[in-house]
């Protein structure tokens, strides 16, 4: 899943693609309204690095903080799918803090385990 900003404006996305692309159509569509937001965004820069390509998209159109959208990276002339994923919209930049098992294990300390023979 990838995470973007609300702002419009310059976007950075690290993608794995099935092949190399130097054309592609992107589109972001809306899951909350079930419409396309944006198709065939501004592509400022393709690269590719150690198998990871990074594409820079630039948006006309504000994201929605809280939405999910569904990115596909498609060929234009043979409609071969590169890439299909999930896109999260938020302003949220401390993501280290989060942890999944925060508070799950408590250590029970309100005995001294001793046991009593007769």
């Amino acid at each position: 899943m990838h995470i973007l900003t609300t702002s419009a404006g310059l976007q950075e996305l690290n993608v794995v693609l099935r092949s190399s692309v130097a054309f592609a159509r992107i589109s972001l569509y809306d899951k909350s309204e079930r419409k396309e937001l944006v198709a065939n965004p501004d592509v400022t820069d393709i690269s590719e690095s150690n198998g990871i390509t990074t594409i820079e998209l630039s948006f006309e159109q504000d994201l929605v903080e809280g939405r999910f959208y569904s990115l596909t990276i498609e060929n234009f002339a043979q409609s071969d799918v590169y890439y299909k994923g999930l896109v999260f919209c938020t302003n949220e930049s401390d993501y280290n803090k989060f942890n999944v098992h925060k508070d799950d294990y408590v250590v029970e300390d309100s005995y001294d385990n001793e046991y009593v023979i007769l």
